[in-house]
């Protein structure tokens, strides 16, 4: 499938100001741990400034740019060509001290009493393949998916204590509950093309998970917010890490005493249905 996304990001001030430092991390993944290919990427800033690239710890490409003059406002819009489904995510040789990283707490993935209360029902006499799966599907069973009741600094911990939330919220708990049990697992943000959240909306950006399972199968993508449970050619990937502290599409600060205004509009359309 050869997917389209346009992400429209813009900062609103109400009054100017004077220096802004951004990352952006929109690319889409394009290393052989992704079934996809990014087939062209193109980044705008108005105003306009010199863009520059790096690879983080991770392997996600990192966009970033500074604005100098007074300013009230900062759009950045990033256009993307995804060829998707071209395979299997690929087995891996990532070393055990890497994987550490992805199995343990972090930011907002807490193994509080909840979680660890929460991990009883599974039995972990299965393959982590197995388990993961049951993981997932019983989340997705569990959970109320409810918009508003959390935001984007809501931990894992604070998402058990609700029993709803979304799609980032549903991903940090299944990573709770994996690495807890022994399976390490990462965070993916990217996007899900015409997928609709339980509660009827269309979806566009979108975070899931993906669980190790070991060098023969490597990592295997799956979403415990949809009942489909395992990632296929709808899904774009942009980047994963620890959970969503690794992979915010747009941080950034700013110099000058002003209140910040964001919104975001993403649309996800398949070229595929234009030929």
């Amino acid at each position: 499938m050869i997917l389209k996304v346009e992400h429209a990001t813009l900062f609103e001030y109400d009054s100017p100001i004077y220096e802004t430092a951004t990352e952006v991390r929109l690319h889409p993944s394009n290393n052989h741990a992704a079934p996809q290919r990014c087939a062209s990427f193109k980044l705008q800033v108005d105003p306009p400034a010199t863009i520059f690239e790096y690879t983080d710890f991770y392997g996600n490409c990192v966009n970033h740019f500074n604005l100098l003059q007074s300013h009230k406002r900062v759009k950045i819009v990033a256009t993307s060509v995804v060829e998707t489904g071209i395979g299997n995510t690929s087995a891996t040789d990532d070393e055990d001290i890497f994987l550490m990283d992805f199995s343990g707490e972090s930011r907002y993935v807490h193994f509080d009493p909840a979680v660890r209360d929460f991990t009883t029902c599974f039995a972990t006499n299965t393959g982590s393949a197995q388990l993961a799966e049951s993981i997932c599907r019983h989340i997705n069973e569990s959970f109320i998916y409810e918009p508003g009741v959390t935001d984007v600094h809501s931990t894992s911990a604070v998402v058990m204590a609700l029993g709803r939330g979304v799609c980032q919220d549903f991903a940090h708990i299944m990573l709770a509950t994996c690495r807890y049990l022994g399976v390490p697992a990462r965070y993916v943000s990217g996007y899900l093309f015409g997928g609709s959240t339980p509660d009827g909306r269309d979806e566009a950006s979108h975070a899931w998970c993906e669980v190790y399972c070991g060098k023969e199968k490597g990592w295997i993508g799956m979403d415990p917010t949809h009942s489909t449970l395992f990632v296929d050619d709808r899904y774009i990937k942009i980047g994963s890490g620890r959970d969503y502290g690794d992979v915010p599409p747009v941080r950034g600060t700013f110099k000058g005493n002003a209140t910040e205004k964001l919104s975001v509009a993403v649309k996800v359309s398949s070229m595929d249905e234009k030929n």
